[in-house]
């Protein structure tokens, strides 16, 4: 995924945009970020661990996968936003360098829903961990999750 976002960074470097090129990394960051952190905490360090992730509230469950999505370009969501205006700035000048980066992008929201696939509860009767079990450091970590997600109408 990262390598993916790093094509996107350089494709945006090589119309020799470096504004948009620091947005996008920006952007990337702040939804990499509460998701790595979030991830470390519950100490889910491969996509195997992602299926004990339905076993946490559905407050944690929710706003992981919705920043994944996000990260992998789902719109209307924000890690939509710098791939929209990459291909606004690349349609007239790099139309193939613009194709391989969709295809791969598909391929990367193709391997981000096959893991919010497997981590839903597999009963409908699912046992959440009590949210009173959630440290503190978690409590700020979830709103920055969710707010991070409706940044799209401010940047532009």
């Amino acid at each position: 995924s990262s390598i993916g976002h790093i094509g996107w960074m350089m494709s945006l470097a090589a119309v020799y945009k470096p504004s948009s090129c620091i947005m996008y990394f920006a952007i990337y960051c702040i939804l990499i970020t509460p998701l790595f952190m979030t991830m470390g905490y519950l100490n889910m360090f491969s996509t195997k661990h992602m299926s004990k992730l339905s076993s946490y509230s559905s407050t944690v469950h929710m706003a992981l996968l919705t920043v994944l999505l996000s990260l992998g370009g789902l719109p209307p969501l924000t890690g939509f936003l710098p791939k929209l205006m990459t291909i606004m700035l690349l349609m007239h000048s790099m139309k193939i360098i613009l194709l391989a980066l969709i295809a791969g992008s598909i391929m990367n929201l193709f391997f981000y829903l096959n893991i919010v696939i497997s981590s839903m509860p597999l009963t409908p009767h699912h046992k959440n961990v009590d949210s009173t079990d959630i440290k503190c450091s978690m409590k700020f970590v979830i709103p920055i999750c969710t707010l991070s997600l409706g940044l799209s109408p401010f940047i532009m």
